[in-house]
């Protein structure tokens, strides 16, 4: 008889606690980032660079490798005892340095930018002003544009990727 009382209060007591815990859904962390495409049309023939300004600052060129250091085997690397190499120690190739920008911009193709978002902060502005750059860094161009940004899943209660409709920006002669 103790047996069955025991299981029942051990029933009531979880009952009274579901609630309390809550049936909620749990949610992978998963971070999006949100890419802004820029087609660029018009006078396009001295544009170096397209930046893009937010109310955080001005994007900058995402950082490419340079090229890789001329290594010799045997004073930068040491051989594993089952096969495979680690770096020696005190031997070290510095990673690449990103700019203090709160956008990085990267040329996918021509007449195409993209720009990510480099760190934490508003990865999706709601407006936001394009400069076509001189190659002596002179603003060759400018245009404002508002951002309508949309879930791709409206209906995941975790959350989604965000998207916002490509960009014209019209370089117009100067």
């Amino acid at each position: 008889m103790k047996t069955g009382r025991g299981i029942l209060g051990i029933a009531v007591l979880l009952g009274a606690m579901l609630p309390a815990s809550g049936c909620g859904t749990a949610c992978p962390a998963i971070g999006y980032v949100s890419t802004i495409e820029v087609i660029v049309e018009g006078d396009t023939t001295a544009v170096h660079e397209v930046q893009m300004c937010t109310d955080e600052g001005c994007s900058a060129p995402e950082p490419t490798a340079g090229p890789a250091p001329s290594v010799i085997v045997s004073d930068q690397w040491v051989p594993l005892p089952n096969g495979g190499f680690s770096p020696a120690p005190g031997a070290s190739i510095p990673p690449p340095t990103y700019p203090d920008a709160p956008f990085l911009s990267y040329k996918p193709s021509v007449g195409k930018w993209a720009f990510y978002p480099a760190a934490t902060g508003n990865g999706t502005p709601d407006r936001i002003t394009l400069r076509a750059l001189a190659d002596d860094g002179s603003v060759l161009s400018e245009q404002v544009n508002d951002l309508e940004w949309t879930k791709e899943d409206p209906f995941n209660p975790c959350g989604s990727p965000v998207t916002t409709p490509q960009i014209v920006f019209i370089v117009r002669e100067r």
